[in-house]
């Protein structure tokens, strides 16, 4: 699969779906270029100074999150939990490797950045965290 066709497959799977935390950012596909998919690398992206913390976790470590907030949003959230369950199956499907990315401490950047041999495919949102 393309670089191409990976966002494009990204911006389908992501058309309306938000991310449930205090703020319910939508996830969107950034329009920029990685070169290494490395923390220093998403944060130059995001243009962030040097200090700003920036820790990794796992798609399994995000997942755990979401389905733990879904909770809060009754029905709603039974069909929010699936269909990150889905994205995230497909990023685990299409990916040589997946990372997680929290840029951050109380608005934190989540950035997925999904290692293909074409590329990147990647993922942004925001979560507030108080």
């Amino acid at each position: 699969m393309t670089n191409r066709q990976l966002t494009a497959q990204l911006k389908q799977l992501t058309a309306g779906l938000w991310l449930p935390s205090e703020t319910e950012a939508p996830w969107t596909v950034p329009t920029w270029t990685l070169t290494t998919g490395d923390a220093a690398e998403i944060r130059q992206v995001l243009r962030r100074a040097e200090d700003v913390s920036v820790t990794a976790s796992s798609l399994a470590e995000l997942m755990a999150q979401v389905q733990r907030r879904c909770r809060a949003y009754g029905s709603e959230g039974q069909t929010l939990h699936q269909q990150h369950q889905t994205l995230f199956d497909y990023l685990q499907g299409e990916c040589d490797r997946v990372r997680v990315f929290r840029v951050g401490t109380v608005t934190i950047d989540v950035v997925i950045v999904g290692e293909t041999a074409d590329g990147y495919g990647i993922l942004q949102t925001q979560s507030v965290e108080t």
